[in-house]
């Protein structure tokens, strides 16, 4: 048998089936300001290319672990806030998580932009609500609750940050680790000598804490800089959190989880390797 065919058998064997999606709020979600048209679906309309937008209820789909006490990821997919690439930056990726014994949610939160200027506070809400139910929820998954992740991707990546380092209320739920691959909107301009976002709305944790450890993937020549993951993995690592960044030469943005560049096909092996090294996964 060849070894790529073993290792598709084996990535079957492993890959668990989605569950049927689970509700993020038990009736109208919190400051929703869309209404669905007649005959709409409020939980998404997926268009032309395949991706998903107009959510105005969100919800998350369960990847579960093959076998119990698994760390378990909430996948964020990207678009801009606009919509979700929830294909190759969501079921994809929970495959891949999956087949290196991890439980994923593939998580569908709130899309377009609410807010033109600050797009995330809805997403915040959604994916914070998610943390609670999976923390909840996580043993009937095979998940470990103290073993929650979030992974962002773009918009996504952004997300993830924002619930896992931005200043929030006492109490808000955060997730034991985070996971960003080309992250967008770290900097306050998107050019490689900008700054990071700081402030009540930036994503630099609050003084005095300690942040949750973090993987960053990103392309050199990605319009959203790689430069911007790497000033947030330093800014981390000063306030007594850990960090790893990977950068590739070449991939753009957008590769997820694919066979588009040598990016796209490596980081979540690397994932697994950093989830080994951090105590999440067996080694």
């Amino acid at each position: 048998m060849k070894p790529t065919l073993l290792a598709c058998l084996l990535f079957v064997a492993l890959a668990a089936e989605p569950l049927a999606p689970v509700a993020v709020w038990n009736g109208a979600p919190p400051s929703e300001s869309l209404k669905a048209r007649p005959g709409q679906d409020p939980k998404g309309i997926i268009n032309k290319s395949g991706h998903r937008t107009d959510v105005m209820i969100p919800e998350f789909v369960v990847y579960p672990a093959s076998k119990p006490g698994a760390p378990i990821v909430i996948v964020c997919p990207g678009g801009g806030y606009g919509i979700l690439a929830e294909e190759h930056e969501g079921a994809e990726v929970a495959r891949r998580l999956n087949a290196f014994g991890s439980a994923a949610v593939v998580l569908r939160y709130r899309v377009p932009r609410r807010d033109k200027d600050k797009p995330w506070i809805v997403p915040v809400m959604d994916a914070r609500r998610t943390i609670q139910i999976v923390r909840e929820r996580a043993k009937e998954w095979n998940a470990d609750p103290t073993k929650v992740g979030i992974l962002g991707f773009s918009a996504g990546g952004n997300l993830a940050a924002r619930v896992a380092y931005s200043p929030a209320e006492a109490g808000a739920p955060r997730p034991d680790f985070a996971v960003m691959v080309y992250p967008a909107y770290l900097f306050v301009k998107d050019k490689p000598d900008s700054t990071l976002r700081d402030g009540p709305e930036g994503v630099i944790p609050p003084k005095g804490t300690k942040p949750v450890p973090a993987f960053f993937a990103h392309s050199a020549d990605d319009p959203y800089p790689a430069e911007g993951s790497m000033a947030f993995a330093k800014e981390l690592k000063s306030m007594g959190g850990s960090a790893e960044v990977h950068v590739w030469a070449k991939g753009g943005h957008g590769w997820g989880a694919s066979d588009r560049c040598l990016a796209a096909r490596r980081w979540t092996d690397l994932l697994g390797e950093w989830m080994k090294d951090q105590g999440l996964l067996a080694p």
